[in-house]
């Protein structure tokens, strides 16, 4: 996690922000197109706003993004998943396999629910370039999580892409861990009880638990990830949706507003959201209720994630609190002669 004196202000220089990015960025969030075809009880999707038609991101934008990734021969995580279904629409193969062959040392990553998945969708998954690819075992339509119900999940869909699931972890009522072996591909399967491990999506997901003070840990989304959604719109995380209304406040520009990716990264607006989350202070907005860990407990890590908030951040705020003062005294009316 990169956190120097440039984490916090905004850079217009294309140059400086490109090696501000190059040093900062480890993973890449984007979506590829709109559409969902399901309606979890743990997600902002359960209002079926993503039934509806599916609008695919503007095929410049996604080649832009990748053009700017593969000046820095860039080796982080590309994911191609948000809030969508990515094997929704067979746009997927196209965009894996040009930013596979753009970015050679990025890992390829898609987040899927496995409904769509067959023998012949794994190997054109496997053909395009795809090096890790994730199904999330969801539960019926009732939402109640049941250890039954995703084992037999799990052995429909893995029977499905012609593959054994190996289990790996299970913890009754709480997750359920298993690879699905592949020559060429990792393939992993997740049954998680998100009502028990889930986050509350920025707010957006009113029956989860929250805590009942605000977070006061620091974040390193908005530091080492960057999260793009298919109409282009760029979000601090990934717990914000990018086309939700209630989410519209914390959007932080879009593709087409910047000269590149790496200035879009350094933006005003994202260095806004890199102070407010790197210090030990009560967080705002859709911060306040978040419950996911920070990188490290380690101590001496968050006594240097502290030492950059007290060098870098408080004094700006100092500054900014003495020209409000300043901006708050009415000026003194002349005299009448």
């Amino acid at each position: 996690m990169h956190f120097g004196p440039e984490a916090f202000v905004g850079i217009e220089n294309r140059e400086t922000a490109r090696a501000f990015f190059a040093r900062s960025v480890n993973r890449i969030e984007i979506e590829t197109h709109s559409y969902c075809n399901r309606r979890c009880g743990y997600c902002p999707n359960v209002v079926g706003d993503r039934l509806g038609d599916n609008k695919r991101m503007d095929p410049a934008l996604f080649s832009g993004v990748v053009r700017d990734l593969a000046e820095i021969e860039w080796a982080g995580s590309f994911v191609l998943t948000s809030y969508n279904e990515p094997l929704a629409d067979r746009i997927i193969l196209d965009r894996i396999a040009e930013a596979r062959a753009a970015l050679p040392k990025a890992r390829m990553m898609i987040y899927t629910n496995g409904d769509y998945l067959t023998p012949a969708y794994v190997q054109e998954l496997t053909e395009a370039g795809l090096d890790y690819m994730h199904i999330s075992i969801h539960m019926n339509a009732a939402d109640v999580y049941s250890d039954i119900y995703a084992l037999n999940r799990i052995a429909e869909v893995t029977t499905r892409m012609g593959i054994p699931a190996k289990f790996t972890t299970v913890k009754n009522n709480e997750f359920i861990i298993a690879k699905a072996p592949h020559r060429k591909m990792e393939i992993e399967l997740r049954a998680i009880n998100y009502w028990k491990h889930g986050k509350d999506r920025g707010g957006l997901i009113k029956k989860m638990e929250t805590p009942p003070e605000p977070r006061t840990l620091p974040c390193y989304f908005p530091f080492e990830y960057m999260h793009i959604g298919f109409e282009g719109t760029i979000v601090p995380c990934c717990h914000i949706r990018s086309d939700n209304e209630e989410h519209r406040p914390h959007r932080t520009g879009n593709l087409r507003d910047f000269p590149s990716l790496y200035q879009a990264y350094a933006s005003t607006k994202l260095a806004g959201w890199r102070r407010h989350l790197i210090s030990n202070k009560p967080k705002q907005g859709p911060c306040a209720t978040c419950t996911v860990h920070f990188i490290s407990t380690d101590p001496a890590v968050l006594e240097r994630v502290q030492g950059a908030y007290l060098r870098y951040v408080q004094p700006m705020e100092i500054a900014e609190r003495q020209q409000s003062m300043l901006s708050a005294v009415a000026p003194i009316p002349p005299s009448s002669p």
